[in-house]
C-alpha cells in the first residue's frame, strides 16, 4: 500500500507540489515565529537573571511582601561560604538594594541604590565590559557607577560628585556624597536612568547597618537543575528565619507577559494552519472527484474498501510528510546559524525592543520540540481532511454508471 500510495502520488506531480509546498512554508514560517519569540525571550530572562535577580533568593521573612530595611537579613561569612560550596552553585552574590533621592549641582532624581561586591558583580553581569568611561569599582571603594542614561539627566560625569539622601536603617537618616567612579551603558532602559551601583561595605554604611543585606542572590550552572539547587540552599540555611525563593517566582511577571507573546504566537501559527487545512481539504476534493471511476473499478475488482481508503490516506500523509521534512532540513540550518551569529538591530525597531526590556539582538531559538507540535498539527489537518475521501469511498456505489 505505501508503495501504491507513492505512485499514485506523482500521477499529478502538480498537485502534490503545491500541497507539499503549503505544508513546507507553514511548518517553516510557524518554526521561524516560535524561534525569534523563544530567542527573544529568553535572552530577556538570561539578561535579567544575570544583571538583576538571580536563578534563586533568600529573603528574611516577610521582606517580600514589605521591601523596608526592617526586614533586612544578616548572614554570616561562614553560610555564605557554605552557600558558594555547594556544587549546582557559580555565584553568591549579598546585596543591599534601597532607594534615595540623587543630587548634582541643578538637578535631582529618585534613583535605586544597589550594594554589591564588586568582583562577584563582575562574575555574575560582566558589569565592567559595560563601562563606557571611568574606572570599576574596587571592594572598599566609596565611589558609585552610573548608568549612562542617569549621567546624563544629572549632568555628571566621571570624577563629579553625587549627593545621596535616603532613609537609613531603624528610620535613620542616610546621607552620603559619593564621587562617580565610572559610567556604563546598561541593557535596559529603565535601569539605565535609575540605578547608582555602589560597594556592599559603603551601601551598608549608607543606610547604617553594618552587617544587613536586602537579600543574598544566587546563580546556578544549569537551569534545568533549579530544583535540585533550591533543595540545597535550603538545607544549607535557616528556613525558620529566611526565605528562598526561585526565579519562577521573583520573575512572575515577566513570565506572565512571556506567555501572554506566545499565546499570541500560537494562535497566529492556528490560523496559518486553518488556511493551509483549507488548501489541503481543496486538494483532497479535488482529488477524490476526480478519481471517482478509479475508486470503483478498484473495489469492483476485489480492493477491499479498508484497503483503498489506507492507500488514499497514505497518500496524503506522504505529501504531508515530505512537506514538514523538508521545513526541518530548511530551518534546521538556519536557526543553526542565527542562534550563533545573532543580527544587531537598529533604528526604531531597537528602541522598540530596548522600550519592551529586550535587548536588540534578532537570534533563533529553535528546538526539536517546535518541530514536533508543528508535526502533531500537520497530521490532525490530514487526519481531518481524510475523512472526506474514506466517507465517499465507504458510501462508494459500484453499479454501472457511478
Amino acid at each position: 500500500m505505501l508503495k501504491l500510495a507513492w505512485r499514485n502520488l506523482w500521477r499529478n506531480s502538480r498537485r502534490a507540489l503545491i500541497t507539499m509546498a503549503s505544508v513546507f512554508f507553514a511548518v517553516f514560517f510557524c518554526v521561524l515565529l516560535l524561534g525569534f519569540q523563544n530567542d527573544a525571550w529568553q535572552r530577556m530572562a538570561d539578561n535579567t537573571l544575570k544583571t538583576q535577580t538571580g536563578h534563586l533568593q533568600i529573603h528574611a521573612k516577610e521582606y517580600w511582601e514589605d521591601k523596608t530595611m526592617e526586614h533586612f537579613m544578616s548572614m554570616d561569612a561562614a553560610t555564605l561560604a557554605k552557600l558558594e560550596a555547594l556544587p549546582e552553585v557559580t555565584n553568591v552574590s549579598p546585596r543591599v538594594e534601597t532607594f534615595a533621592l540623587a543630587s548634582s549641582s541643578s538637578v535631582s532624581k529618585g534613583v535605586a541604590v544597589l550594594g554589591v561586591s564588586p568582583s562577584k558583580e563582575a562574575q555574575k553581569s560582566s558589569l565592567p565590559s559595560k563601562l563606557i568611561r571611568g574606572e570599576y569599582l574596587s571592594e572598599d571603594d566609596e565611589g558609585i557607577l552610573l548608568g549612562e542614561r542617569l549621567s546624563q539627566y544629572l549632568k555628571v560625569d566621571v570624577g563629579d560628585s553625587l549627593a545621596m539622601i535616603g532613609q537609613g536603617y531603624q528610620g535613620a537618616s542616610a546621607v552620603g556624597l559619593f564621587p562617580v567612579r565610572g559610567i556604563a551603558r546598561l541593557v535596559f532602559p529603565e535601569v539605565d536612568k535609575g540605578l547608582v551601583y555602589m560597594t556592599l561595605p559603603a551601601a551598608q554604611r549608607f543606610i547604617d547597618m553594618p552587617d544587613g543585606y536586602s537579600g543574598v542572590f544566587i546563580s546556578i550552572k544549569d537551569n534545568k537543575r533549579l530544583d535540585k539547587a533550591m533543595r540545597e540552599v535550603e538545607q544549607s540555611v535557616d528556613l525558620q528565619k529566611l526565605d528562598v525563593y526561585s526565579w519562577h517566582f521573583t520573575m512572575g511577571r515577566l513570565l506572565e507577559q512571556a506567555e501572554t507573546d506566545k499565546a499570541f504566537g500560537k494562535l497566529t501559527a492556528f490560523i496559518m494552519y486553518i488556511l493551509v487545512g483549507f488548501g489541503i481539504l481543496g486538494t483532497v476534493i479535488m482529488l477524490t472527484n476526480e478519481r471517482r471511476r478509479e475508486f470503483g473499478v478498484m473495489v469492483s475488482l476485489g480492493m477491499s474498501r479498508m484497503k483503498l481508503s489506507a492507500v488514499v490516506v497514505l497518500e496524503l500523509l506522504w505529501m504531508s510528510l515530505l512537506g514538514v521534512v523538508l521545513a526541518l532540513a530548511v530551518s534546521m540550518p538556519i536557526g543553526q546559524w542565527f542562534s550563533a551569529n545573532p543580527v544587531p538591530i537598529s533604528g526604531a525597531l531597537a528602541q522598540m525592543y530596548l522600550e519592551v526590556g529586550m535587548e536588540p539582538l534578532l537570534g533563533l531559538s529553535v528546538q526539536w520540540a517546535d518541530f514536533g507540535g508543528q508535526a502533531l498539527a500537520v497530521f490532525v489537518m490530514v487526519v481531518l481532511a481524510a475523512t472526506y475521501p474514506v466517507r465517499k469511498i465507504m458510501k462508494l456505489k459500484t453499479t454501472s454508471g457511478n
